[in-house]
């Protein structure tokens, strides 16, 4: 074949694709965990996975994660619209109208959170304070949170004299167990328990495993409390530039997600805990008293979280999630 032959055949080749590459739209999820922390990270990826085939491939999810954009300073890039999407946790914007962390101390109740208008009211939320709309609230299980320590719990079966490394969620636990908590990144806690900068951790009880604390942290406390909650948003101007059959697809990828996580979510959990068992991390059990005012504490002290962030926010839906039987 000539060259000029050569030429006109790579052009009808294009032309040809053309037309089959545009078919596949690519969306920009900006993520606060990566593969590092599967546990919390594993929801971005169904979500991922469920949109490509909902679908039929003409969506695709572009995950990027903290290494781009670390996680506290995430909500506003996304707002502004650098990004479509924004999965993470309320706390990490909580000075931002995060009133998505409050979930936590919402009983893991798929159905009733939609019926009684938990949700609805969280994605009105965020439409108007954050010009973002909820695609999904996932819950990681049902098993929560949970200490993680290096040293043990003092002979009053507590942490005193020790630093605990928080978020603000999870303040005022860490209080009632004597400890004092220290804000720092999750991807952090290896290193300060590491040095001595703190003596444990809270986290999602599943996670202690892929994070590989158990190589500078001896015990789990147990029971857990709480449950966590991963929102999945949208930037709204996006949203509007979306089909009415692509914003179908992705709140059926995010229905989907939700159902698929809580079941999951215990999964992982167990297989974390079976492996964490034969690396020798013990489990500490709390006293029943004191698992019930762990628990009733972590849901008190959220909802305090909340009205200082959200106070035009959190009473009515506190309200609402009282009523549905939610929460505390």
């Amino acid at each position: 074949m000539s060259k000029r032959g050569v030429l006109l055949a790579a052009i009808a080749a294009v032309v040809v694709a053309g037309p089959a590459l545009a078919q596949t739209k690519t969306l920009k999820l900006l993520s606060s965990w990566d593969r590092t922390t599967y546990a919390a990270f594993e929801a971005a990826l169904a979500f991922q996975e469920e949109v490509k085939k909902v679908s039929g491939g003409k969506l695709e999810i572009d995950i990027k994660g903290p290494e781009t954009v670390p996680p506290f300073q995430q909500i506003q890039p996304v707002s502004a619209g650098v990004f479509d999407m924004l999965f993470t946790h309320g706390v990490y914007h909580a000075g931002s109208k995060g009133l998505a962390l409050v979930a936590d101390a919402i009983e893991p109740d798929l159905e009733k959170r939609r019926t009684s208008g938990v949700i609805d009211y969280l994605d009105k939320y965020y439409q108007k304070n954050n010009k973002l709309t909820m695609i999904a609230l996932s819950i990681m299980g049902t098993h929560g949170y949970a200490f993680v320590s290096r040293d043990g719990l003092s002979p009053d079966g507590d942490f005193k004299g020790q630093k605990i490394r928080a978020t603000q969620s999870y303040f005022g636990v860490i209080k009632l167990m004597n400890g004092t908590p220290v804000v720092i990144p999750g991807p952090e806690t290896y290193s300060a328990m590491e040095k001595g900068v703190v003596n444990g951790a809270v986290w999602p009880a599943a996670g202690v495993y892929t994070m590989k604390w158990y190589e500078i942290a001896k015990y789990r406390v147990r029971p857990s409390f709480g449950t966590s909650n991963e929102p999945l948003l949208f930037n709204m101007a996006a949203w509007s530039k979306l089909t009415a059959d692509e914003q179908k697809w992705i709140r059926a990828a995010g229905k989907a997600t939700e159902e698929y996580m809580l079941k999951e979510g215990d999964v992982t959990l167990a297989k974390e805990d079976a492996e964490l068992d034969k690396l020798g991390m013990k489990i500490l059990q709390l006293p029943p008293d004191k698992a019930e005012q762990v628990k009733k504490t972590f849901a008190a002290s959220l909802w305090e979280v909340a009205e200082q962030c959200c106070a035009d926010g959190a009473k009515e839906l506190h309200e609402i999630a009282l009523k549905a039987g939610l929460t505390h």
